[in-house]
């Protein structure tokens, strides 16, 4: 009897824990296409600001635009590409000179910690599920409902507040305090005056 008792609790331990699971999995997958559908935008706006750089980007149909501004130092670069023509410049304002760029390496809305693609979501996102060094629960950030992220092991870690409708992230912190970041989005606001490539008659080529 005794052990037929124990049996029962494991199992509805095991039970639970699948559940916990299960449930941990459909968040993070959600989360995921949610971030894929913001991110299919072609008019967005974000703010990257840490206490070292902000970081300002726009994109409007084929244009991204770019500034990486350092927040102590005169460090201040644009970066601008029409994606259509192929034409692509970066503009340093401290010396006022400009060069032809490669383009953009980035251009999508900052990803997600877990991120994963499509094709592999189903079983990634299971390991980040199981993953017992991985919490993940609601909380607030400025009023928005978020899922708070974290992963932490031997004291190094990192936690990420995303909100919920979107799947973007909107605060970042490591766990000793080394780095942190806010993000500030606007979908659908960026005119042509946002990324209007800088006069380039005021600059020297490089």
């Amino acid at each position: 009897m005794k052990k037929k008792k124990i049996l029962i609790a494991l199992l509805i331990i095991i039970l639970i824990l699948l559940i916990i699971v299960a449930i941990r999995w459909r968040i993070f997958y959600s989360i995921n296409e949610k971030y894929d559908i913001s991110n299919k935008s072609n008019n967005y706006y974000y703010q990257s600001t840490s206490k070292d750089t902000i970081l300002t980007y726009w994109k409007k149909e084929n244009i991204n635009k770019l500034n990486c501004k350092q927040v102590n130092g005169e460090g201040n670069l644009t970066f601008w590409e029409d994606e259509k023509t192929g034409e692509s410049f970066v503009f340093i304002e401290v010396n006022k000179t400009y060069s032809r760029h490669n383009g953009f390496t980035v251009k999508s809305m900052p990803a997600i910690g877990f991120y994963v693609s499509p094709e592999e979501r189903a079983k990634i996102t299971f390991l980040f599920a199981i993953n017992p060094f991985i919490t993940l629960y609601s909380g607030t950030y400025e009023g928005k409902q978020c899922y708070i992220w974290g992963y932490s092991e031997a004291g190094n870690g990192t936690k990420e507040w995303i909100e919920k409708d979107t799947g973007l992230v909107v605060y970042q912190e490591t766990t000793k305090g080394e780095f942190s970041r806010k993000v500030e989005y606007s979908m659908n606001t960026v005119t042509d005056e946002d990324i209007k490539m800088p006069n380039i008659a005021e600059y020297t080529l490089k």
